[in-house]
């Protein structure tokens, strides 16, 4: 029954024995096992708003990248556009620059179809004039050589023409 009922000096001596284990555990083991769970908790706490933070920094490179990709469709936009415009205004210089020398060219070509022509026309002049003087020698000869005397003024003036030919 002295376990059921134990006796003044068992409660006393586990009762110190209690209270200097309660002592010696304050002293040395609650502290440090407190500050080992406060350390612990100030971690995760820490780890907590870092991760917070975190997800507020991922959430703004998000919105910044959605702006600079905004940004970088709307700059390739301008840049093409501007690409497009100087390749319209290359187009139409050189078409216009093409119209000059087409218009020079024929200018050319019409100035020496023009020369051409004129020297055409002198030939066919040198070789007119020279064909109606041989015409106009046969008709004189044909019509003066029915009469002598005729006949002796067109032989002397053919004897004057033929040292003078070449």
């Amino acid at each position: 029954m002295t376990l059921i009922t134990p006796d003044f000096g068992i409660i006393f001596w586990q009762s110190i024995t209690f209270l200097v284990v309660l002592l010696v555990l304050s002293k040395f083991a609650w502290r440090p096992i407190l500050e080992v769970l406060q350390a612990r908790e100030d971690a995760v706490a820490h780890a907590v708003y870092k991760i917070t933070e975190a997800k507020v920094l991922i959430k703004q490179l998000e919105d910044d990248r959605t702006k600079l990709t905004e940004e970088a469709h709307l700059e390739r936009a301008r840049i093409i556009g501007e690409a497009l415009v100087t390749q319209r205004a290359i187009i139409d210089q050189a078409h216009r620059e093409a119209l000059v020398v087409k218009e020079r060219l024929l200018a050319e070509a019409k100035v020496e179809i023009t020369r051409e022509e004129e020297h055409a026309l002198e030939n066919v002049k040198a070789n007119v004039g020279s064909l109606v003087v041989q015409i106009a020698e046969k008709l004189l000869v044909k019509e003066l050589s029915q009469d002598p005397s005729q006949w002796a003024l067109i032989e002397r003036l053919m004897a004057s023409e033929l040292p003078n030919k070449p």
